[in-house]
């Protein structure tokens, strides 16, 4: 038994993406961009948009990234807007239950609609302004888990590209989807539905300075200097374990205990496990992070440093 793995590209998912960060703040200070990230599109999108976007009336995306990656226009965000627009409540219907868990809401309409009028606000006033050789990069690492599709099975290709995420088949499950994403560096953010994955991994823009680690090094070898991390790799390297589990063992406050785990995933340090068997995540020791450190040290150390002119 096994399940299909697709890498799927479109600037339209990073669109997605920026605006869900700016709106949530969802795990901002985590993430490479940071607060001021946030800070900095405040000043630069007018006051009524930014009045609008705090009011909290964004819809939940979730159905979004379904919906883009269903859609046949997704190489441009005008066509996919035009085409989502287009869409009726029956549409919407027909191209989500086959996908979507849960029973689906009464109002699809008027999520389509928001949809439609947050996306060409924020693309308006912030992403149509996005560097493009952002974009391009996120296009090569595309090309590249595509060609590691050919060669690798599918769980060691989801937990290459996710940096530690191990989805293990089981019945029902057919279709894990790869997106690569920038604003959510270095955190890898998943939606699990009801025959599909869709998971949006982290893509690293690296610097063109060779006398500069790469921030994944920079990660590997934070994660590594502090004791309770050591601790939680060592307790979670002879079985998966549960956060409680972790939690109990580590005897330190619940919101430590998250900061330093999601420090590990960061680094690739710890595999996040997925069966049928439990709804619970399971955390184990990711051995090949290791051998990932080992390898992006001795790149870095044996670098060319041409001296500057």
């Amino acid at each position: 038994m096994t399940y299909k793995v697709k890498v799927d590209y479109s600037p339209i998912y990073e669109l997605i993406n920026s605006l869900e960060l700016f709106v949530s703040k969802k795990f901002v200070k985590s993430l490479d961009l940071g607060i001021d990230w946030v800070k900095s599109v405040e000043e630069q999108i007018e006051p009524g948009l930014l009045e609008e976007l705090r009011s909290k009336d964004v819809p939940c995306l979730s159905y979004l990234n379904v919906l883009l990656y269903l859609s046949p226009q997704k190489e441009e965000i005008t066509g996919f807007i035009n085409w989502l627009q287009e869409l009726t409540p029956g549409n919407l219907y027909e191209l989500l239950s086959p996908i979507i868990a849960d029973n689906l809401p009464n109002d699809l309409g008027t999520i389509r609609d928001s949809y439609v009028h947050y996306l060409s606000l924020w693309n308006k006033a912030y992403f149509s302004t996005f560097d493009p050789q952002v974009l391009e990069e996120l296009k090569k690492s595309k090309a590249y888990y595509e060609s590691l599709s050919t060669t690798k099975y599918s769980t060691d290709l989801v937990e290459k590209a996710s940096g530690g995420i191990r989805i293990e088949p089981f019945e029902g499950l057919k279709e894990v989807v790869l997106v690569p994403g920038y604003h959510n560096t270095p955190l890898t953010v998943y939606w699990k539905y009801k025959n599909t994955y869709i998971i949006r991994y982290p893509v690293d823009i690296g610097s063109e300075d060779a006398s500069q680690p790469s921030k994944q090094l920079v990660r590997l070898t934070k994660a590594l200097a502090d004791e309770n991390r050591l601790r939680i790799l060592q307790y979670v390297a002879n079985e998966p374990r549960t956060f409680t589990d972790i939690l109990n063992y580590i005897n330190i406050s619940k919101s430590t205990v998250h900061h330093h785990i999601m420090a590990l995933r960061s680094a690739g340090l710890i595999s996040v496990y997925h069966t049928d068997q439990c709804c619970a995540e399971l955390y184990r020791y990711r051995a090949s992070g290791f051998s990932e450190l080992a390898d992006s040290f001795q790149e870095f150390v044996h670098r060319v440093i041409r001296p500057s002119q």
